[in-house]
């Protein structure tokens, strides 16, 4: 058996990813500031053991066992749309994350993977370079991109084993904020016709159990000091997948595409390059944009 840490597994991406390690014969710690927001799954499991701390205040003598496979560092403040210009909020998020490396290091945690974020490079017009230089336009991005500097240094300062991966736009059961998809699903069900702009973008999105898989993988068999792009590897304009949602749920109903202004004349991408993901890890994406629609779907037709 395997153990790992993680950091915020009380939010979407991180509750999945503590399903993905518990059944895959981790030992899973996690350290959250409420437990109560835990999903009933993971609560229940013998295998799951609860720190409840600030992650500011985190130290190694709240950690009961110094023996850890890897730490995924998943906690943000600040990732809904209404908080991702909080320059207080999101530059907070850069301490709280140089602890938790601290942490790892004094507990010899073998690897330490920390999640960013396709928002670093907001103004790609093409496949992202992971290399090349961040172009975020919010501050939500500026931050992400300053804890990767901090963190890729001060882990070389403190000899760590570090890994950061890219997160790509993900969808699944139990994501709630006012993302893309999210606000697409709610407005046909409840026949509403949603809005957008031009929707000319390339895009890349991945259903959250890939991107839990390869956030596992990447711990398993991920190469230190690495940056790791998570994505399908297929992109197609925005407008395509707003569409194909659409037609699940009901292909008479209207789209409001182009009825918002754009900002600007041009048109991004979210398209990462996962080739060393490929390369180091084996990652296929298994479940398809239509089958992941199609569960979230579901799930809202039952919680709405």
């Amino acid at each position: 058996m395997k153990r790992a840490i993680v950091t915020g597994s009380t939010g979407f991406i991180g509750s999945w990813l503590t399903l993905e390690l518990l059944n895959n014969d981790y030992e899973v710690t996690a350290i959250v500031r409420n437990p109560d927001k835990l999903i009933p799954e993971l609560k229940n499991n013998e295998k799951f053991i609860i720190i409840n701390k600030d992650l500011e205040e985190l130290s190694s003598f709240d950690i009961p066992s110094k023996e850890y496979d890897v730490f995924f560092n998943l906690c943000w403040g600040g990732v809904s749309t209404e908080f991702k210009n909080d320059i207080m909020l999101q530059i907070s998020n850069i301490p709280m994350c140089l602890n938790v490396l601290k942490v790892c290091n004094d507990i010899g945690c073998k690897l330490f993977v920390s999640t960013g974020t396709v928002a670093e490079y907001a103004l790609t017009t093409n496949v992202m370079d992971l290399k090349a230089k961040q172009s975020p336009n919010d501050m939500y991005g500026c931050a992400k991109v300053s804890v990767h500097y901090f963190l890729d240094v001060y882990a070389k300062q403190l000899n760590q084993p570090f890994i950061w991966a890219v997160i790509p736009s993900t969808f699944g059961e139990r994501r709630t904020d006012n993302n893309i998809i999210t606000y697409t699903i709610k407005s046909l069900i409840e026949k509403k016709k949603p809005q957008y702009g031009s929707l000319e973008q390339m895009w890349d999105f991945l259903y959250v159990s890939d991107v839990v898989r390869a956030l596992r993988l990447i711990g398993e068999r991920g190469v230190s000091e690495n940056v790791y792009g998570i994505g399908s590897g297929q992109f197609r304009p925005l407008k395509e997948y707003i569409m194909q949602i659409r037609d699940i749920i009901d292909p008479s109903l209207e789209l409001g595409i182009g009825e918002v202004p754009s900002l600007t004349n041009k048109s991004f991408s979210s398209c990462v390059n996962i080739y060393e993901l490929v390369r180091d890890t084996g990652f296929q994406s298994k479940v398809s944009f239509e089958e992941g629609i199609r569960r979230t779907v579901d799930y809202w037709k039952k919680h709405l």
